[in-house]
């Protein structure tokens, strides 16, 4: 199940380096995303750690690195700003996070790594940038050191910080627009990646330097302990809050391997091998769990870490092992020293970061209003339930969206001919005629298949029995055209319409398998088994022999009852 671990000495520098760079690139993010999701700075470098280390031996994509991210940090922060104050918020943190992993490991086990392509790109997109207008809408607090007085949604909180301007924090406000401008600098040379990093530990030494008292820092939030004490110790989850939270980790979880799923295919493995998504979503389930219990909020795949890993020249998949435990060798060297780091720094980065990310995804639904209106929009409708309400009930109607989208273009997945034959044998498609004749029989094939809701809609395409009197339906049901028990009830009440009116069905091209699912449904004894014609090594075997049945079904002499009924 697991994939094979093979360390080599000559991938040992390169993949040291990537996890190096990896490691420094998560303190400020680590940081920046705990401090979204309401909750100590520390949890957010405690996430890079074990989390990362389970993951990267785990999954099946060799350069993933699984940790915290922005929409996993907002998430949390929706389910955990609603508990009571009976509850501890660190213990419920870590308890969602095992939720996560079991939610996670169960997909992966039960190979459902396929099943998140029912959530459309559109909606994919839709909730990223509802993700990032969120952060940026939240983090203007911190950057300008003033907290709106309003309760109420992230939108309402900013406008009226805007309006209250003048109340701004004049030191704060330099020190965020100054970091804006500082990654913007850095993004256009070829320190890009380490741009946010940079921004950070300049900002802070502006602040310590310059004796800027006034600037809040992360040290006012919560103290980082030092050496071997800022590792992260055994916590035990709460096992009674799992009913509270349980809704909140189901959407983490669609959330976060949703986000992640496309990872696999950016970022390819270095041997060839293609990503089994499953495999991901059990490796990223195994970090969450190992994680709750070593105080880690949680995760999924990132992409801008894996980014970070891949451009960094990491070989295998030591590289992510390598940045957990670099991560904590960091942390315990010089980790009191991020205490000193401002929030107007931390507020800057996130609010670039979101930034970056609504571009690029606006850029994606410009492009998908070209091709698809209607699902670009739901995605619309995704990013204004995700700013008015919150991410949760964002994603979930945007997955319901997604399989509403999915199944009505599935009802008409299906194409429906008349096989009119010609001499010698030969079977010729035909348009369908809008009513059927007396006295004749109409050879229909169904290709495709007939689930739920596609039935009504053979239905309404099917000839009209109007006027028909004495004529037989040939429908060839090959492949799999009955799939449901709606398709089945409709058959036989096709059936007995087409009876009632003096006429009948015959089925041809019966597999093996429908025949069973007739008999399961009782549908034998309605249909007639004299009626059905199995499936036939020749290719018109089945269908001639129902032909050659309808002709004489037609010939056979009526009473005047059978006539009249």
């Amino acid at each position: 199940m697991f994939p094979t671990l093979k360390w080599r000495r000559e991938t040992f520098l390169p993949d040291l380096g990537a996890g190096l760079s990896v490691a420094l690139v998560s303190i400020p993010e680590g940081m920046a995303y705990a401090l979204v999701a309401g909750v100590k700075p520390i949890y957010g470098l405690y996430t890079g750690m074990l989390t990362t280390i389970v993951a990267s031996f785990t999954a099946n994509t060799s350069l993933l690195i699984v940790t915290l991210t922005n929409a996993l940090a907002l998430v949390t922060a929706d389910h955990l700003a609603h508990l009571g104050n009976d509850v501890d918020p660190s213990r419920a943190l870590f308890t969602l996070t095992l939720l996560v992993g079991v939610i996670m490991f169960v997909l992966g086990v039960f190979k459902m790594g396929s099943a998140i392509r029912f959530v459309s790109r559109e909606i994919m997109t839709g909730f990223v940038f509802a993700t990032a207008l969120l952060i940026v809408l939240g983090q203007l607090k911190d950057l300008v050191g003033y907290t709106s007085s309003i309760n109420s949604g992230k939108l309402v909180m900013a406008i009226d910080s805007v309006m209250h301007m003048n109340e701004w924090s004049k030191p704060d406000t330099i020190v965020g627009f100054a970091s804006i401008g500082l990654l913007l600098l850095l993004g256009l040379t070829p320190l890009k990646h380490w741009a946010g990093l940079l921004a950070i530990l300049i900002s802070s030494l502006v602040v310590y330097l310059g004796g800027w008292d006034q600037v809040k820092v992360a040290g006012d939030i919560s103290a980082v302990p030092k050496g071997l004490a800022a590792l992260p110790t055994p916590v035990l989850p709460d096992l009674k809050l799992i009913p509270t939270l349980l809704v909140g980790a189901i959407a983490a979880a669609v959330v976060g391997l949703a986000e992640s799923s496309g990872i696999g295919a950016t970022y390819p493995n270095r041997d060839g091998k293609r990503s089994d998504m499953s495999q991901d979503f059990l490796g990223q389930g195994l970090g969450n769990i190992a994680g709750s219990f070593f105080q880690a909020m949680p995760a999924n795949g990132s992409l801008s870490r894996t980014g970070i890993n891949f451009d960094a020249g990491a070989r295998t998949r030591w590289a992510g092992v390598y940045a957990g435990i670099m991560l904590a060798v960091v942390l315990v060297l010089v980790g009191n020293y991020v205490e000193l780091i401002p929030m107007a720094g931390l507020a800057a980065l996130l609010i670039f970061i979101g930034f970056e990310v609504m571009i690029r995804e606006g850029r994606e639904l410009v492009i998908s209003w070209k091709i698809s209106r209607w699902n670009t929009a739901t995605a619309f409708l995704t990013i204004a339930v995700g700013v008015m309400f919150n991410l949760t009930t964002a994603i979930f109607t945007g997955v319901a969206f997604s399989l509403l989208s999915y199944a009505v273009a599935s009802s008409t997945q299906f194409t429906i001919v008349r096989m009119v034959r010609r001499p010698g044998g030969v079977w010729e498609d035909h348009d369908l005629p809008e009513k059927l004749g007396s006295n004749e029989t109409a050879v229909i094939e169904i290709r495709g298949t007939a689930y739920f809701a596609s039935v009504y809609t053979i239905d309404e395409l099917l000839p009209s029995l109007e006027d028909a009197r004495n004529s037989v339906i040939v429908l060839r049901v090959r492949d799999r055209t009955i799939e449901s028990f709606t398709a089945l009830d409709w058959l036989l009440k096709y059936a007995h319409s087409l009876q009632i009116t003096g006429n009948k069905l015959m089925l041809a091209d019966v597999e093996e398998r429908s025949l069973e699912k007739l008999e399961s449904y009782g549908a034998i004894d309605g249909l007639g088994r004299e009626n059905i014609f199995l499936t036939e090594t020749s290719t018109q075997g089945s269908i001639e022999k129902a032909f050659a049945a309808a002709e004489a079904w037609i010939a056979e002499p009526k009473t005047e009852e059978a006539k009249d009924q």
